[in-house]
């Protein structure tokens, strides 16, 4: 689990104060260096489709947002994907992508995406990675990493 929100901490406190013998599974945290390498890719793209999109300099980004609740945060699917390229020969990636009408989740009846999101930001991530994977910024900073070939099934 990754925690984008404080109140995320309560969710981990509980879930994990009721593991017992017979079902042990407890929450896990996701590593806090692999959450800021995923923020900052997240940041990144959103930031470069803003100022794309509207001429605007990238100050303007945090302060609007579209009107909308300036809270922002990847999405867990980025964060599989990154997980994925750090520890995989090869990624594939299936399920990406949205046709109208789709439901949000596969577990839930929600059809409208969450707007903490950049959803367009991320699919242009995972172009690059697919196309142009020398211009993805920040995971080349770790000596010696090899990006691996990512292929897009939409």
């Amino acid at each position: 689990m990754y925690v984008s929100r404080p109140e995320h901490l309560l969710h981990v406190l509980a879930c994990n104060a009721t593991a017992t013998p017979a079902a042990p599974f407890r929450l896990l945290l996701t590593d806090a260096r692999l959450d800021a390498l995923c923020a900052r890719v997240a940041k990144y793209y959103s930031l470069r489709r803003f100022v794309a999109a509207t001429g605007e300099p990238a100050s303007v980004w945090t302060r609007r947002r579209d009107g909308r609740d300036p809270y922002f945060h990847y999405s867990s699917g980025l964060q599989a994907v990154v997980m994925a390229l750090g520890v995989c020969d090869q990624v594939s990636m299936f399920g990406f992508g949205k046709k109208a009408g789709v439901k949000h989740h596969y577990h839930t009846n929600r059809s409208k995406e969450t707007e903490v999101h950049d959803y367009e930001g991320e699919y242009q991530f995972y172009g690059d990675l697919q196309t142009r994977p020398e211009a993805v910024p920040f995971l080349g900073e770790a000596p010696g990493f090899v990006l691996p070939p990512v292929k897009l099934y939409w």
